[in-house]
């Protein structure tokens, strides 16, 4: 018998210097850093898209006394925009798919950046309008892309929660920002608060070599759904924000409501009937997808108009600047930014389900509290109101966003993206529409009527909120306890 001393010498090599596992620990390593600086250009870019919503706003009455114009070519240059974010979204999201989600990010970028420079060089209103419009459709490219590129980049569950966490940081912190960097480069020129997207830009598109290829898709063109859907989108949202301006009794609102609302209606009836749908009807089967924009729609719905509303009381009622009624938003853009990046690590351990309940009733709690404090609503109570709902939106923002992603087949992460986007954007117009109502126009004439104060109408808003926040999270228990 031969003893293991007498043995052939045996070649022990140490794990490390296994030629194989070193690669394959390389290849690891540059997997992750990729997917890093992935999630960090996609969560740039998604927060340019979301604060030019906002920026606008509060630097009108200076671009006005500068480029003149009258009523009609003011709103066209702030709902220019957001029409055509709204309205080609499903459109990118099939680009995405088609082309692959990183080519049809970047060409987004490039473009959000050049139509930017083109704002700020603006030298006539309807200039400007074309470069807000421009930056409109690049926005569009860059949502449902940026979305499919996490998911991408972080085929682990675990890491694409983190992932998505700092993507929607991104999102939750941009409308709160946004009218307190208006308010600050307003006062130097109007023009910074477009050139300030460029540097921002082309970070992103320095980063393009870092971020892993896309796969595309060989698929048939839906010039029919395309069609449908852009006229639906466009003409539902125009009425939307014509509700602002004209009232909701107004034949040019009714109209393009009822344009709207037809064409969609053709849209849905059609994608069940061509051969290769842009939006496959299947995506609506999973409950997963369903709860996602039902509870999307809502909540962004709410925090759009608690945005919109508080921004004019703050310097309607309580007299504020711009600049200072923006620091009231600086808290919860804090907290939201905070919450996001720690979402992540409580949907891992506590599910999903937990995450969107447990931020549902904290939005709603945030609210209800505002309501319970004595008129005039004080602007710390308004800050601190924001800063709750804004915790609990930044719980649910990431935890939707997975819930679509996980309900999907990754091959159709881009078009799930588009519409889930979609229903938020529609959702946030609707919302300015409706709580801007709730001053004066039809919308919320009971409100006018026996609460004519904005501080009356402010406090009716917040408890309309909590109701919706409340049948969301109705929704989404009874939906999950039936699965």
């Amino acid at each position: 018998m031969t003893s293991i001393n007498e043995s052939e010498p045996v070649a022990l090599m140490h794990e490390d210097d296994d030629p194989e596992h070193g690669t394959r620990r390389a290849s690891h390593r540059t997997a992750r850093y990729s997917a890093g600086l992935t999630t960090f250009a996609t969560s740039l870019a998604f927060f340019l898209t979301g604060m030019d919503t906002m920026i606008v706003n509060v630097a009108l009455p200076t671009i006005t006394a500068d480029l003149g114009g009258d009523m009609a070519l003011q709103q066209w240059m702030i709902d220019g925009y957001t029409l055509l974010f709204a309205s080609l979204l499903l459109l990118a999201g099939s680009l995405s798919d088609r082309f692959g989600a990183k080519r049809t990010f970047l060409s987004g970028t490039a473009l959000f950046g050049a139509a930017s420079l083109l704002s700020a060089f603006a030298w006539t209103m309807p200039v400007l309008i074309v470069g807000r419009c421009l930056m409109g459709v690049a926005a569009a490219l860059i949502l449902p892309a940026s979305m499919a590129l996490i998911n991408e980049a972080n085929p682990d569950p675990r890491r694409r929660a983190f992932a998505l966490g700092l993507w929607g940081a991104g999102s939750a912190s941009a409308s709160a920002f946004g009218p307190l960097f208006g308010g600050l480069l307003t006062p130097i020129h109007w023009s910074l608060i477009f050139a300030v997207n460029v540097p921002f830009c082309l970070l992103v598109l320095a980063l393009a070599p870092k971020i892993a290829p896309s796969p595309t898709r060989a698929i048939s063109f839906d010039w029919l759904g395309q069609t449908l859907a852009l006229i639906g989108l466009a003409s539902l949202t125009a009425g939307v924000i014509e509700i602002g301006s004209l009232g909701v009794s107004s034949p040019a609102t009714i109209t393009l409501l009822a344009v709207g609302v037809a064409a969609l209606v053709l849209f849905v009836i059609a994608q069940g009937r061509v051969p290769h749908p842009m939006v496959p009807l299947g995506l609506f089967g999973n409950d997963g997808m369903r709860i996602s924009l039902i509870v999307g729609f809502i909540m962004i719905f709410n925090w759009f108009g608690m945005v919109f509303i508080s921004t004019l009381f703050l310097q309607g009622e309580q007299g504020m600047s711009p600049f200072a009624a923006g620091l009231a938003f600086v808290p919860s853009a804090v907290v939201m930014v905070v919450t996001n990046v720690f979402s992540g690590q409580i949907i891992n351990a506590m599910g999903t389900r937990f995450t969107v309940t447990i931020g549902l009733a904290i939005m709603a709690v945030g609210f209800i509290a505002a309501v319970l404090v004595p008129a005039p609503m004080p602007a710390w109570v308004i800050a601190t109101a924001l800063s709750v709902v804004g915790l609990g939106g930044a719980l649910v923002t990431p935890a939707l966003s997975g819930l679509v992603l996980a309900s999907v087949d990754q091959r159709q992460a881009g078009i799930a993206g588009a519409v889930f986007n979609t229903f938020r954007q529609v959702g946030g117009a609707i919302g300015v529409a409706v709580f801007g109502g709730a001053i004066g126009v039809a919308v919320f004439g009971v409100v006018a009527t026996f609460m004519p104060s904005l501080d009356g109408s402010l406090r009716a808003v917040f408890i309309a909120a909590a109701v919706l926040l409340a049948a969301a999270f109705a929704y989404a228990r009874l939906r999950w306890s039936g699965r």
